[in-house]
């Protein structure tokens, strides 16, 4: 596959970015691409001590910066005009976007990172390059590694879903009748699974049973009558995941792909691309030299019917040129891989069509690094 690369922004309004989500904000036909930030910390070296102080943790340069950084921005398509509409210091991975308000226009939702705890929904506005309001949801767990809205419990109306991982809770709230409360009424709160540290969230009907379930990690949550949740491992030992449940060989079952995003840069082996097929989950290891692959889509490229699978790495690893690949599905469960493009720092990249041709392209962003891009098919 042949991709042309272009430099979104490579001057973004904030350090660290987090999350990279897409969507049609401007009624043009064109999905325009929204980044969400942790912010930066911005190392210094000192000779003389030899050693490097991060400005972000020094108290007064901390709010310096807090009050200089913008944490939610967008970028209009065509053009890529860049709109800055939010701040809320140090938002973590895992945005999503949902209509909470009834309104037509999609709002986000995105949780604090590490040490913080607050949840937020941030309202679009009529003109969506003015400011998003925001608001909070709950500050009752800390860090928020993915969040969902979906209808989780079937009931006609979406709910937002979210993992907190140092909580070790995966839960979601009903929108109250008013969703601009704040903080939404604990009685609209539901605990799935607690002792839980995960990271990738998905909802659907995957075991076509008329009722949906919760993919969170390597974890299939099936709804019971009484309205708990009982819990199915899908595969063991995979940490720091990205998950996708997608019928990957054709055979009518959504199976679950997964990497493991932030591998090796929170330990010390080689992350690895698998898929576990139902209902047995028999796993097959498609890469397992791979480099904090933390983009991962399920589409098909090549039109010929199968469903490929797009990964991209952060570039945390020094000495490690950062690739994309993509594993085309030759059917029977045999993936070939193919390296698309190389020497990006890409994070969170979503598969989307840009320009309008009717093939499907690549957007991302850095994680540590500051650039945005994106990939058009040639």
């Amino acid at each position: 596959m042949d991709l042309v690369h272009e430099r979104i922004d490579d001057r973004p309004p904030s350090g660290r970015m987090s999350f990279c989500l897409t969507s049609d904000l401007t009624g043009n036909g064109r999905p325009d691409v929204l980044v969400g930030a942790v912010g930066g910390s911005y190392p210094v070296t000192i000779p003389v001590l030899g050693k490097t102080v991060y400005l972000r943790k020094l108290p007064f340069v901390r709010d310096v910066i807090e009050r200089r950084e913008w944490n939610v921005f967008w970028y209009e398509n065509p053009g890529w005009e860049r709109h800055e509409v939010a701040r809320a210091p140090e938002l973590s991975v895992g945005g999503a976007l949902g209509d909470l308000t009834g309104n037509g226009r999609v709002d986000l939702v995105a949780g604090q990172n590490l040490g913080q705890q607050d949840l937020y929904w941030f309202e679009q506005p009529s003109d969506p390059r003015g400011r998003w309001t925001r608001r909070v949801i709950t500050d009752d767990f800390e860090k928020y590694h993915d969040v969902a809205v979906a209808d989780v419990d079937d009931d006609g109306d979406v709910e937002v879903l979210a993992l907190s991982q140092e909580s070790e809770t995966v839960f979601y709230y009903d929108v109250p009748a008013d969703p601009k409360r704040e903080p939404w009424p604990e009685a609209n709160r539901h605990v799935v699974a607690g002792n839980l540290d995960v990271e990738g969230v998905q909802v659907g009907d995957f075991d076509d049973d008329g009722k949906s379930e919760i993919l969170a990690g390597p974890n299939l949550f099936h709804r019971t009558d009484d309205g708990t949740w009982e819990r199915e491992v899908v595969a063991e030992g995979w940490p720091w995941t990205r998950v996708v449940a997608a019928d990957v060989d054709g055979d009518g079952d959504d199976e679950v792909v997964l990497t493991e995003g932030d591998l090796p840069y929170q330990s010390d082996r080689r992350a690895r691309l698998g898929v576990y097929d139902p209902p047995s989950w028999e796993g097959t290891v498609l890469h397992d030299d791979l480099s904090n692959p933390h983009s991962l889509q399920v589409a098909d490229l090549d039109g010929d019917g199968r469903l490929d699978l797009y990964v991209a790495e952060m570039g945390l690893e020094d000495g490690h040129e950062p690739r994309q690949f993509v594993f085309w599905n030759r059917g029977d469960g045999r993936f070939e891989p193919e390296v698309v493009a190389t020497g990006v720092p890409t994070h969170e990249a979503k598969l989307v069509d840009l320009d309008g041709d009717g093939r499907l392209d690549v957007v991302g962003k850095g994680y540590d690094s500051r650039n945005v891009d994106a990939w058009y098919r040639a």
